[in-house]
């Protein structure tokens, strides 16, 4: 696998965890910005190394699977998030001291 490949793989880790932390977080705000910010960059990689137009067809499908990863990363981080917010509440207090 080419350096390059690996670069942008970590990158697309990296960019999950933090829509994922967002959405952990409950922050919708947070996760549109990071949503495009990773859409930009992706936008940008097309154009300048690949040659791809905006509005071209594979491009907008690169986008739109961009989006998909990271509505998929928010709601698993929102439901980690939801899961150790009740686990949180529902713990018994230590009342033998």
């Amino acid at each position: 696998m080419s350096p390059t490949i690996m670069a942008l793989i970590a990158v697309l880790a990296v960019w999950m965890l933090a829509c994922a932390f967002q959405g952990y977080r409950a922050r919708l705000l947070g996760f549109l910005g990071v949503l495009i910010l990773g859409m930009a960059l992706n936008m940008l990689w097309m154009a300048l190394h690949l040659n791809a137009t905006p509005l071209e067809g594979n491009a907008l499908m690169a986008q739109a699977a961009l989006v998909l990863y990271g509505l998929c990363a928010f709601g698993f981080g929102w439901l980690a998030g939801r899961l150790v917010r009740q686990f949180r509440a529902s713990r018994v207090d230590d009342q033998t001291r």
